[in-house]
């Protein structure tokens, strides 16, 4: 293994450890396990519903945070499985689930679903009241650097600059396999996204994006990210550690570990791909 990505790896999880044993990060980790993992189809209705949606609940649960839905707020549409459940032989019994249990349907094997009702969640930006737990968002990287132009250069996947990207820095488009990135960012900036999708263009072109997978497939390309750019000399702890661990939650760590090699094997190309030419003919 390259000596560098293997002390960018360490120096990862040293960072991420440390981050989520933060108060502040143990705080926000713990609001938000108390959120559903939506379902797919959910993730896509709340997203058409309200694009800028963040932490979505239903009425009740909003109230045992101590929040309250504002007058006159349109809740979001998901869906709610519905059940029977069999109590004791040839008896069965209609279980309507809540929105407060709309993904957990999966756990109970004695329960058989037979169909699905719509039930109403709200967006924390759709209430009021006791002030939620908040980390710092990851700051941009700012400062000039001819990285980036040595990455575009190497990089195997076509770069475009776009002038936004709903919120996001960059995308690699799955069906395409073409890189995006947002024009307004600092050259720095850039090359640090840049490395991320490619990343994403190595690991995540098979497999179905799905709500269930995301996390990992972020953790993997931007721990790829902070492994190649802590090789090349450019800092992002800052940034990344805070970005794994507000996708990945209490699990990054373990996560990190489960997919240490695919990172490693990610990171390993980024850097062989910018090893330039005539550095090659140096080492025959």
């Amino acid at each position: 293994m390259n000596e560098k990505v293997k002390a960018a790896m360490e120096r990862l999880e040293q960072g991420l450890e440390t981050l989520l044993n933060s108060d502040e990060w143990r705080k926000f980790l713990q609001f938000q396990a108390m959120f559903h993992r939506y379902s797919f189809a959910n993730t896509l209705l709340i997203m058409n519903q309200n694009h800028d949606a963040t932490f979505v609940a239903g009425y009740n649960r909003w109230k045992e945070l101590g929040r309250y839905v504002k007058k006159g707020e349109r809740g979001i549409e998901i869906f709610a499985p519905l059940f029977r459940k069999a109590r004791k032989a040839n008896t069965e019994e209609h279980d309507q689930e809540s929105e407060e249990t709309v993904e957990k349907h999966n756990t109970d094997k004695k329960r058989a679903l037979y169909g699905y009702r719509v039930v109403y969640v709200f967006d924390v930006s759709q209430t009021d009241g006791e002030p939620l737990p908040s980390v710092e968002r990851p700051k941009i990287l700012v400062g000039e650097s001819d990285l980036y132009a040595k990455l575009q250069q190497a990089c195997p996947f076509p770069v475009d600059e776009v002038r936004s990207l709903g919120g996001a820095n960059g995308e690699f488009n799955l069906r395409t396999h073409q890189i995006e990135i947002v024009h307004s960012l600092p050259k720095t900036h850039k090359a640090k996204t840049l490395i991320h999708e490619w990343a994403h263009g190595l690991l995540h072109t098979t497999g179905l994006l799905t709500s269930a997978n995301k996390p990992w497939m972020e953790l993997e390309a931007e721990s790829t990210a902070f492994v190649v750019a802590h090789a090349l000399g450019l800092n992002t702890s800052d940034y990344s550690f805070g970005y794994i661990a507000g996708w990945s939650g209490k699990d990054a760590l373990s996560t990190l570990k489960a997919c240490g090699t695919r990172i490693q094997q990610a990171a390993d190309s980024i850097l062989m791909a910018l090893e330039e030419p005539q550095d090659l003919c140096k080492a025959i």
